[in-house]
């Protein structure tokens, strides 16, 4: 799959960074939704198909880490790409609950283009 094909669920706790990667990857991907936390992530999802989940790892409510454990015991099987700005320990094990990627930020917005695109492809497909 195409990335200007797929459904991009965005989660991102700082308001300002939320919006504007929101309308940047609008202009990237098929289709953008935007969530604050991943509380809200859970219902979007629930309520959309979704390709890609591209979430940070830090937000109040329920984080990054959190919110994929909650996908996987649901069934839903999008792509995930967690961003962060810390080194933590926990992100050895993120890959353990089938997360994708890993994008530490700051990150090059190219770099974040061509990960997204490699989670998409259909040889990495859950479902191959």
């Amino acid at each position: 799959m195409k990335l200007k094909e797929a459904a991009v669920l965005f989660v991102e706790d700082e308001p300002l960074l939320r919006e504007s990667m929101g309308a940047w990857l609008a202009r990237k991907a098929g289709r953008v939704i935007c969530a604050q936390d991943g509380a809200e992530a859970l219902e979007i999802l629930a309520a959309n198909k979704i390709d890609l989940l591209l979430s940070d790892i830090r937000m109040p409510v329920m984080d990054g880490i959190a919110l994929v454990k909650k996908i996987r015991k649901t069934g839903l099987k999008p792509r995930v790409i967690l961003v962060t700005g810390f080194q933590d320990s926990a992100l050895r094990d993120a890959y353990k609950l089938g997360v994708d990627a890993i994008v530490e930020k700051p990150f090059d917005r190219g770099q974040l283009l061509r990960t997204m695109q490699y989670c998409l492809e259909d040889v990495h497909s859950l479902d191959a």
